[in-house]
């Protein structure tokens, strides 16, 4: 039997491995960090400066920064993601600091930090953090290989870092619910998802059993992007299940 000319080639193509930026002054530690993430099938990018950092960020794309907040003599980690910040730069960052008090992890996360671990720590438990933060913000390793902090279907447009969603170019202003159902239904569309795994993802766990909580909010976020919410072209009824985002459009 003749294989399936199409299916070999995208067996074949090899997927692309999430970059991560990685600046510490500590030889020791950035090397060790660098090593055990390229074990994991990370790209990786070292740098020992603050300055060095912000040049390399603003030169390419990463999927995630790892930045010391203390390398002298030049500018801190700190000062490196606020550049960034202010240069409208979204990539997610993880601090690394040997210091652990409150105020220092305020000023982490004032500069536009996502999260923070205090020195000395497992590299397990960065791994851990690490993947917890790409998942979050969307950048977690996908069926095709590719990020997904922006989802484009169609006309509409979701963002997951502004967390924003246009239509047609038009805003569309959602509630922080009806905008958590309509990214989980975005993470894999076409895929059916039952009410109860909508509330399940959703939902605090508290609310298990009660699938017909789901209905109004998807009647209230039909109302928001569908050109006429009576047809729907967006968000599908699947008979039986629930529902999914149409992947066909």
């Amino acid at each position: 039997m003749t294989a399936n000319p199409a299916l070999q080639k995208v067996e074949s193509v090899e997927q692309p491995r999430r970059k991560i930026l990685i600046a510490d002054d500590e030889d020791s530690m950035r090397l060790l960090l660098a090593d055990y993430l390229r074990k994991l099938g990370y790209e990786v990018v070292e740098t020992e400066s603050g300055d060095d950092a912000l040049r390399a960020a603003l030169s390419q794309q990463f999927d995630c920064f790892i930045l010391d907040v203390t390398m002298p003599p030049g500018i801190t980690g700190l000062e490196v993601l606020k550049r960034l910040r202010e240069r409208g730069v979204e990539t997610p960052a993880l601090f690394l600091t040997a210091l652990n008090q409150l105020d220092d992890k305020v000023a982490g996360f004032q500069a536009g930090g996502d999260d923070y671990l205090a020195k000395p720590f497992a590299p397990r438990e960065l791994e851990v953090r690490l993947e917890a933060l790409l998942r979050r913000t969307g950048r977690g390793a996908q069926a095709d290989g590719e990020p997904k902090d922006r989802i484009e279907i169609g006309g509409l447009v979701i963002d997951k870092r502004r967390h924003e969603v246009t239509r047609d170019g038009e805003p569309v202003d959602l509630t922080p619910l009806e905008f958590q159902i309509l990214e989980r239904l975005a993470s894999e569309p076409g895929r059916a998802w039952s009410r109860n795994d909508l509330l399940d993802e959703v939902w605090s766990t508290d609310y298990e059993g009660y699938q017909r909580n789901v209905d109004p909010h998807i009647n209230r976020l039909r109302q928001k992007i569908e050109p006429d919410p009576k047809n729907p072209h967006y968000v599908l009824t699947v008979r039986g299940v629930g529902y999914k985002l149409n992947d066909a459009i």
